[in-house]
């Protein structure tokens, strides 16, 4: 069922994005060849596990919607994330 669905994405979702930031983390602080190697291919792995995450739980979520739903916006999430990205590089360059 879907109540039992959005937990357990959520879940595995919660473990790959450690096993991402671990992955990263290595890649920054390696000094080794195979340790950088094994850290993006897990950052990798993990980020792909992640956005697949996401597309399974918008599928299943989108089998119970009713044709009379109102509309969803979610591509308007990304103008406050592009905005704060602007703000942050371009505080970068000044210095």
């Amino acid at each position: 069922t879907h109540a039992l669905h959005s937990p357990l994405m959520a879940v595995t979702n919660a473990i790959s994005g450690t096993t991402a930031l671990g992955g990263m983390h290595l890649l920054a602080h390696s000094n080794s060849a195979g340790v950088t190697t094994l850290a993006a291919l897990a950052t990798t792995l993990s980020t792909v596990n992640i956005v697949g995450g996401f597309i399974v739980t918008k599928k299943m979520l989108d089998m119970f919607k009713r044709p009379d739903d109102p509309p969803e916006y979610y591509h308007l999430y990304g103008i406050p994330a592009a905005g704060s990205l602007a703000f942050y590089g371009a505080g970068s360059m000044s210095g």
